[in-house]
């Protein structure tokens, strides 16, 4: 008995170091922007979920690297075009951080010439402010090019170029451009696929 009340006394007084700890992992976070990065999730409750941490972020580095944030009500049937079932038909009116390799696909099949892969074009479903740099690293590569066995050739271009061309849009500064348009070119300096923007 007296060692578990040791160790909640122990948690109790850990958590809050624990929690700075990950706090300040979003500190040093920055988008597309170069700015700091912004939560994905709109609001939170348990039963809003959407592939990002716990405060909303996405910022996952590892596995799936979920690190784009999508409008789900302007992405229509993403989960279907993906080879994922229909979940995201019931996240209506919520984010949505979406694995690299999925959202390169989503945006293959949208260029497709193949009638029996090309979806519904889409041009506004990107939170710009919400994805982070480090989606247009180079460190993620192989990551756009798979996703579960339904990859299309060619597809981490449409990707990619997706990301630059909506942020772009979105961006207010000259700033904002200025970054994404450094990013992109590095990016581009290790694809030479990726067609050159001014």
């Amino acid at each position: 008995m007296k060692v578990i009340l040791f160790l909640l006394v122990l948690l109790i007084c850990l958590l809050p170091l624990i929690e700075s700890m990950h706090h300040t992992d979003h500190d040093t976070l920055n988008n597309v922007y170069g700015e700091p990065l912004q939560p994905c999730r709109i609001y939170h409750n348990n039963k809003n979920r959407g592939s990002w941490d716990t405060e909303g972020y996405c910022s996952e580095m590892d596995r799936g690297v979920h690190q784009i944030c999508v409008e789900v009500d302007n992405a229509p049937n993403f989960s279907l075009q993906t080879g994922q079932g229909d979940w995201s038909e019931g996240r209506t009116g919520r984010n949505h951080c979406m694995c690299l390799g999925a959202w390169a696909l989503y945006k293959a099949k949208q260029k497709s010439t193949d009638p029996d892969i090309r979806t519904e074009e889409t041009n506004d479903e990107l939170k710009c402010e919400s994805i982070p740099d480090t989606a247009l690293s180079s460190r993620y590569i192989n990551k756009w090019n798979r996703w579960n066995g339904h990859e299309l050739d060619g597809q981490i271009i449409n990707g990619i170029t997706s990301i630059y061309t909506q942020c772009m849009d979105e961006a207010v500064t000259q700033s904002q451009q200025n970054n994404l348009q450094t990013k992109y070119n590095e990016l581009r300096a290790r694809i030479p696929e990726l067609p050159e923007y001014p």
